[in-house]
């Protein structure tokens, strides 16, 4: 019996340090965009969302604008125009499937933001994109601008909206190719919704990431409000990290992952070539 007590004791123990352990490690600089670029090349558009695809990521802009950098060899690859997208670009994402098997990267998926509140499917290259494919919500329940992030590994689509006045993640399954309609559009319905949870008093959104537990949720905008990024866990939603960023004076946009580490992408108000990108170890 003192045995079995014993072993009870050390589970509960490792499930406490489990639930307590802290989601991120200490932020480290990646870099300023503007040290890689040439000089030639111009920006235009206010920093937003962010995606990483093994060692390309690409940070793209207000109005369209998509700058690929490898982050391995830490240099500038090409910068171009999103096809068929004039939107805000609040948030970038890769799918699962491939437009074709002569295709470089997975679908690509941005997020207008306002107007519509559209999220626009690419298939991208290190060159440019063409768009393949439009998803749309339905629904009349939400107000304000809205968020779209996929979670490749399970399948599903995020809509990160608000409904009355509070913030919430709604999920679906992730459309396919194939049911896009005669438009090459899909329409999402209220019912057709997998789950949703609340996302937390979160005051200006910006961009936003499920990944395995993990909720990441940057937020504000230097001159209204104080910025941060949030760490939920993805099923409570409960808030497991709150890191305050507003002593940077710079506003928290796109967030993306790769190897072990989480990327966040900062614009820098009035100068769009100076991204800076900083990350932290998920531990």
């Amino acid at each position: 019996m003192k045995a079995l007590a014993l072993v009870v004791a050390l589970l509960c123990s490792v499930a406490v340090v489990a639930q307590e352990r802290v989601p991120l490690g200490e932020a480290e600089k990646v870099c300023d965009v503007n040290d890689w670029l040439p000089t030639d090349v111009e920006v235009a558009g206010t920093t937003q969302g962010f995606a990483i695809y093994r060692n390309y990521a690409f940070s793209v802009h207000d109005k369209g604008q998509c700058v690929v950098l490898d982050l391995k060899r830490k240099k500038f690859i090409s910068t171009f125009v999103l096809e068929g997208n004039t939107g805000h670009c609040n948030n970038a994402s890769f799918g699962v499937e491939r437009y074709s098997r002569e295709s470089l990267f997975p679908l690509f998926y941005v997020t207008e933001c306002r107007g519509e509140r559209a999220c626009y499917v690419n298939d991208i290259s290190l060159e440019g994109s063409r768009l393949v494919q439009t998803i749309y919500y339905d629904g009349e329940d939400i107000t304000g601008p809205c968020d779209w992030a996929v979670d490749a590994k399970r399948g599903v689509i995020y809509l990160y909206c608000t409904v009355g006045t509070v913030r919430m993640l709604k999920w679906f399954s992730l459309p396919k190719l194939s049911d896009s309609d005669s438009r090459g559009e899909v329409h999402l319905q209220r019912e057709d919704m997998l789950g949703c949870i609340p996302a937390g008093d979160i005051a200006i959104p910006q961009g936003s990431l499920v990944d395995g537990d993990y909720i990441f949720l940057p937020e504000g905008v230097p001159t209204r409000s104080n910025t941060a990024l949030s760490v939920l866990h993805r099923e409570s939603a409960r808030r497991l990290m709150y890191i305050d960023l507003t002593a940077m004076g710079i506003e928290p946009e796109g967030v993306a992952t790769r190897k072990g580490w989480l990327y966040i992408s900062f614009h820098t108000p009035r100068e769009p070539r100076h991204n800076i990108i900083y990350r932290y170890r998920i531990n």
